[in-house]
């Protein structure tokens, strides 16, 4: 199998066919299928010395300021408990409701998006070399007929994952401690091995029109029977991808500058240009990063989809008979 000439092909069709970019972009979403959410833990300021007023903050708050947090504080004490308790729950159960609906639309436009680059890299390679980019509704079409089977299969990994993390995480914690972590590197070569087997589940139900078990039977066999190829396009394309997935980073590491340096040469008294320099920069830098990440998740996926379509190629092995007889 020629690497360079997958790479090479690779890169060729998602540059001809940049639409490949936002389909690696909403591939992205299905890498994190559940929404996460940070919080910023907020300090109480400590006043060592000088006056306060009599509701208990600094007094340097006029009065009718400091008698509207004291009237806030009152009518939040006055609130009966079982007020705050149905509250809590309420908001939990929104949260989780939100959780829920927000892991389906990135598991769909995951979905969309992985299933875009992949049948839009296997429309590229059998098409003629000057033939027109390929338009969104022209890979979306052909993704429409597989699209439910590739999301039931992605849905049925999360909740196989889920219920094998249930089942196994007492025993990789004590693997991990009782090797002083030495273990985790045990858990890589799985790690690897089902990422690429999904990958050619994938591949296989888009590319073969085949169903789900019969396409989880079809890339085991394909990886098996060609497992040196397949390790050395995952070393390839993995340490390719770690580097280039640093290097879009970098640009995050700009961000806080012009904040930091405000504070150290004037502290707080400026405090809001800093801060307003640092948005701006986010503004404009946290666009580039995504384009430049889908870029980079299209390039692989199509990478993936190429190797697949040389490895199941007539010209390189003869035909994986399936059950049934189906090819």
């Amino acid at each position: 199998m020629n690497y360079g000439e997958i790479l090479k092909k690779a890169w060729k069709t998602i540059w001809r066919h940049k639409i490949l970019w936002l389909f690696g972009i909403l591939a992205g979403c299905g890498a994190t299928s559940s929404a996460g959410s940070g919080s910023g833990g907020g300090g109480n300021a400590v006043y060592s010395g000088g006056e306060t007023g009599s509701w208990g903050g600094p007094s340097f708050l006029s009065p009718s300021t400091q008698q509207f947090f004291t009237d806030i504080g009152q009518f939040l004490a006055d609130i009966p408990v079982w007020v705050w308790i149905v509250t809590a729950v309420v908001v939990v159960l929104t949260l989780i409701i939100i959780s829920f609906v927000l892991s389906i639309v990135f598991l769909l436009a995951g979905t969309l998006g992985t299933s875009g680059v992949i049948k839009g890299t296997g429309l590229a390679d059998a098409a003629e070399v000057d033939a027109k980019p390929l338009s969104f509704s022209e890979i979306f079409k052909a993704v429409k007929p597989h699209f439910w089977k590739v999301f039931l299969f992605n849905l049925g990994l999360r909740f196989l994952g889920f219920f094998v993390a249930l089942i196994f995480i007492v025993p990789i914690i004590l693997l991990t401690v009782c090797t002083c972590f030495m273990g985790l590197f045990l858990l890589l070569p799985i790690g690897w091995f089902l990422e690429v087997w999904v990958n050619f589940t994938t591949i296989a139900i888009l590319e073969e029109d085949l169903g789900v078990f019969v396409a989880i039977k079809r890339a085991w066999q394909v990886i098996i029977r060609s497992l040196g190829h397949v390790i050395v396009m995952f070393l390839i394309l993995g340490i390719g991808q770690l580097i280039a997935g640093v290097i879009i980073l970098l640009p995050i590491v700009v961000v806080p500058v012009p904040l930091l340096i405000n504070l150290y040469t004037s502290g707080f008294n400026s405090f809001a240009v800093g801060l307003a320099i640092s948005f701006v920069l986010s503004l404009v830098i946290f666009p580039i990063m995504v384009v430049l990440a889908g870029m980079l998740r299209a390039y692989v996926i199509s990478s993936w989809t190429l190797t697949y379509r040389r490895l199941t190629g007539e010209e390189n092995q003869a035909p994986i008979v399936l059950s049934g007889g189906k090819k």
